[in-house]
């Protein structure tokens, strides 16, 4: 059987991703191709050209808090009054006043 046969339908998606795992940490291709019976030249031209594409990222954390309280995170205490709204913003509080006002009176 070819190595081409081999890696499309009979190996799995679990082997499969562990030869992309092994190629990344640095196995060498005779590891890959006695385990898998895949050819040193299947893997080299197929498999290898797809690792080299793959960027790693390595993501950092916080290490100070945003807030004093963090338990306060989302909390949001915003108070508004009629009076400090703009003129775009009184109209768009009118048009949704007179959307969603239900007439029922008579």
């Amino acid at each position: 059987m070819n190595s081409d046969y081999i890696y499309n339908h009979i190996l799995g998606d679990k082997e499969r991703s562990l030869i992309s795992i092994y190629l990344i940490k640095g196995k060498p291709f005779e590891y890959i191709s006695n385990r898998y019976g895949l050819s040193r030249a299947f893997i080299k031209s197929n498999l290898w050209q797809d690792i080299l594409n793959i960027k790693m990222v390595h993501l950092n954390n916080k290490n100070t808090a945003y807030y004093e309280d963090e338990m306060s995170y989302g909390a949001l205490e915003l108070s508004y009054n009629f009076e400090d709204l703009n003129a775009n913003e009184i109209k768009a509080y009118n048009n949704y006043k007179e959307k969603n006002t239900a007439y029922y009176e008579i």
